[in-house]
């Protein structure tokens, strides 16, 4: 059985929203903050809910114990769950970008778009329920959510993965829990994580702001929380500046992005590396890259 809790701090595990999807162990993390309140960072898909609601019980939490769900942005793996949560869960309000509002309240194009991106993936992390207005708080810039205990998380919007998308920064420890605007590190190795509609220049502002925060460590949705954060910061950035260059060029010869996928491999070995994944796993993030590649093609 996957392991579902990882112990980062006193007062931040990061637990595994597991989708029973083969390939799929080990992807998503979601991440709990413990203070005298309680708050999660994503929930994961519908098919991960299960998952998540087995380890907050092997942590020793009851779901009517979450104060706030935070979302780092709306994409189906991460907040196609939150529907389903926040009826479980029903404390908690949803602490989301503004952008991610109408979405979240009514789930219908977002439900689409989700299959049209993903396909067959999309249908079996689940459908996407709506979440009640009246539990929706819209983030802004520096909020802060006073959990106790000295534990007080800072919003940060992050927009470029997704035009969405937040991070949150646990000043008490210098965690950045920075879901996907610092891309994937996964296997010991980085890659860019750039769907459709990336925004390159917004992207490069994230980051650029997380640097200066200093944080100690990063935690990744995808997936853990490591140390060396600026350093991992500033490879990711230069790792994402070399492939937009790659793909541009790639772009103007009507290259498609498979093609563009062996061009990535002559300069950056992350692609070998992908390559020599076990089976289990590489057509998962083979797919991935390639949706990472199309983002580029068309990154502002």
């Amino acid at each position: 059985m996957p392991k579902l809790i990882y112990e980062i701090t006193p007062h931040l595990k990061m637990l595994s929203a597991h989708p029973t999807l083969d390939g799929f162990e080990d992807f998503v993390g979601c991440y709990l903050l413990i203070g005298e309140k309680k708050a999660l960072v994503d929930v994961g898909p519908t098919a991960g809910i299960p998952g998540l609601l087995n380890a907050l019980s092997m942590a020793a939490v009851s779901p009517d114990e979450i104060d706030y769900i935070i979302l780092t942005h709306i994409h189906i793996d991460h907040a196609g769950g939150i529907g389903q949560a926040v009826k479980t869960m029903k404390n908690a309000r949803v602490v989301a970008h503004s952008r991610a509002r109408n979405h979240l309240i009514d789930p219908t194009a977002l439900w689409n778009a989700s299959q049209a991106t993903l396909g067959e993936l999309a249908l079996r992390y689940g459908r996407i329920d709506p979440v009640p207005e009246n539990r929706i708080i819209i983030a802004e810039e520096g909020m802060q959510l006073n959990l106790g205990n000295g534990l007080v998380p800072e919003i940060l919007l992050t927009p470029g993965h997704a035009p969405h998308h937040l991070a949150v920064f646990d000043r008490l420890d210098r965690i950045l829990l920075a879901g996907d605007m610092a891309g994937v590190y996964m296997h010991d190795f980085f890659r860019p994580n750039s769907p459709p509609p990336f925004k390159f220049q917004e992207f490069l502002t994230s980051i650029d702001k997380a640097i200066d925060l200093q944080p100690a460590q990063i935690g990744y949705s995808h997936f853990g929380c490591y140390g060396d954060a600026v350093k991992k910061l500033h490879a990711v950035r230069a790792q994402t500046v070399l492939w937009h260059e790659i793909v541009r060029v790639g772009a103007k010869q009507g290259k498609t992005a498979e093609e563009m996928f062996g061009l990535l491999r002559t300069q950056d070995d992350t692609i070998e590396k992908i390559e020599k994944l076990d089976k289990s796993v590489y057509p998962r993030d083979y797919a991935l890259i390639l949706n990472t590649i199309r983002g580029l093609m068309a990154a502002e």
